[in-house]
């Protein structure tokens, strides 16, 4: 069943206070433990690691409850990508400059997932609202170039919703079956696309009334 939210009925902002993060990290464990089932269970159901520590966290609410949220990680810090999931890069070198990102743990509550956004604009995938969330935090920082693991339907899903990915290397099974890859993307390639394709999604993304995205701090 599909569910309609009015624009006006989300809000999107960075979570900084405690009680944020854990509604975040409650969030992904429904999501990455239970029903995924790539990282382990936990006895607080909170999905957490070492990442979170220095990270910015983005939040989607529909009527104050957080129904998506993702994980940014900057330049200066290393990425997932570089550590964890090495090999599927398979050799290929990140591009490092003070613009560049990784996105990790990006994530919609599941009972959502079909839900569609009515705006002025035209109606949009939710999964767009946390995309535009996203794209007013990186352009209110400077940030362009976004790096990501995902798997290949993830992949295929952007590419078709409007955000030109490209693979690094070569996709592989990882081992719980999921067949993923690395791929890169930037803001600037987004915006090109959108202004010849997708004019009335790049409008949606710039009418930023309902944010409350903060600066980062200098590093």
């Amino acid at each position: 069943m599909v569910t309609y939210f009015e624009d006006r009925e989300l809000h999107f902002r960075t979570l900084t206070h405690t009680y944020e993060k854990q509604e975040a990290y409650r969030l992904r464990y429904q999501v990455f433990a239970e029903e995924l089932k790539w990282v382990p269970r936990d006895p607080n159901c909170l999905e957490v690691d070492d990442y979170d520590s220095n990270c910015v966290l983005v939040g989607l609410f529909a009527n104050n409850q957080l129904i998506a949220c993702l994980r940014i990680l900057q330049s200066f810090q290393v990425f997932m990508l570089e550590k964890e999931f090495k090999e599927i890069l398979g050799g290929v070198e990140i591009q490092k400059t003070r613009k560049t990102i990784e996105v990790t743990r990006f994530c919609v509550k599941e009972e959502v997932r079909k839900s569609q956004v009515i705006t002025k604009y035209g109606n949009f995938p939710v999964i767009m609202a946390l995309e535009k969330a996203f794209y007013n935090w990186c352009r209110c920082n400077g940030k362009d170039d976004v790096y990501m693991v995902v798997s290949k339907n993830f992949f295929r899903l952007l590419n078709l919703l409007g955000m030109p990915c490209k693979e690094l290397a070569p996709a592989i099974k990882m081992p719980d079956g999921v067949i993923a890859l690395a791929a890169t993307s930037s803001w600037s390639a987004f915006e090109e696309y959108c202004k010849n394709k997708k004019p009335q999604l790049l409008a949606w993304f710039k009418d930023c009334v309902q944010f409350n995205l903060a600066e980062e701090e200098a590093a």
